[in-house]
């Protein structure tokens, strides 16, 4: 008994594997891609974890103490998010013919995998399926740090605060690529997510 080969990816799937062959993205696709991203339930996450860790620490943005400063800090993460997504996944990747899924190893040692995972915040698929600078990753997280000014309080705007918004940003997407690579190789070692076949 073996595990049974991927399907095709769907069309707007975030992940691709190694076994799986991915339709070419237009620029109207990766627009669509991007507000995908944005609308996934899994995106609310992160940004209760930013505003908690801003409300337990007292970072920035610094919207206040209460409540409905934690109600802002919240809206200001997925504001965050948003833009990201857009700006790199979207409309930069168009422009810049770069292909903003991520594509999984899935195969080698774990470090050599945990590397060429994170390096994906650095480097990216084009659409012609070379590696290339991600230009559309790192220029979508400049912009969306710069657009912090236009919402973030007026005593959490600086250049220091974007700088580190922007650093914060690249650090996040190593991470979540991290995530992405590892997390579907420990979901298939539940029995329950195994789909069998008998050769």
């Amino acid at each position: 008994m073996t595990l049974a080969p991927f399907p095709p990816p769907r069309k707007y799937a975030q992940v691709i594997e190694p076994e799986q062959t991915a339709d070419p993205f237009n620029s109207v696709d990766k627009l669509v891609f991007s507000f995908t991203e944005v609308a996934r339930p899994v995106s609310l996450l992160p940004a209760l974890y930013s505003a908690s860790y801003e409300q337990l620490f007292l970072t920035d943005p610094k919207y206040g103490h209460d409540a409905g400063a934690f109600g802002e800090k919240f809206g200001a993460a997925m504001l965050r998010s948003a833009s990201v997504r857009v700006f790199s996944d979207g409309i930069l990747a168009s422009a810049l013919h770069q292909d903003p899924r991520y594509y999984r190893i899935a195969e080698g040692s774990v470090i050599h995998r945990g590397l060429r995972s994170a390096m994906q915040a650095l480097l990216c698929r084009g659409d012609d399926g070379a590696n290339q600078i991600n230009f559309s990753g790192i220029g979508g997280r400049a912009a969306a740090a710069a657009l912090t000014v236009t919402y973030y309080p007026q005593n959490s705007i600086s250049a220091t605060e974007v700088a580190s918004t922007f650093l914060i940003s690249i650090a996040t997407d190593a991470s979540g690529d991290l995530l992405l690579e590892f997390i579907p190789s420990v979901i298939r070692r539940f029995p329950i997510m195994r789909v069998l076949r008998i050769e």
